[in-house]
């Protein structure tokens, strides 16, 4: 007896699509809320500037100072200005390439987070 199957594809699409705009958007905001105690305070506007962005192809993580990348990376592009944490301006686990670090930590969970709103989304 054969069987057929038939499927909507544009609906499957739209499914999977929403779970991934649902993942994406929980991931990026756990990230930042996981690494903030990482981040560098010595005036508190690096902090302050995280966001979770929409990108066109999907979302992204990101701080937005002038010096977000020079802290981020430990020193100026080609090298120099090395970067040194004094206690008296930072938090206690501040470190350079903070979401790194909180990676360490967190990323098993930022998988769970991930795997969880894509089901919720593609519902």
């Amino acid at each position: 007896m054969p069987v057929t199957v038939q499927m909507d594809r544009a609906h499957l699409s739209a499914r999977m699509q929403r779970g991934k705009e649902k993942a994406g958007y929980a991931v990026a905001n756990q990230i930042l809320a996981d690494s903030r105690p990482f981040v560098p305070r010595a005036e508190g506007t690096l902090e302050a500037s995280g966001r979770a962005e929409k990108l066109a192809d999907g979302y992204a993580t990101t701080w937005n100072t002038v010096y977000a990348a020079y802290q981020y990376y430990g020193c100026w592009p080609d090298g120099s200005h090395v970067v040194t944490m004094h206690n008296h301006d930072i938090n206690a686990r501040a470190t350079t390439q903070w979401v790194e670090a909180a990676r360490a930590v967190y990323g098993d969970d930022w998988e769970k987070v991930a795997q969880r709103e894509f089901e919720k989304g593609a519902r």
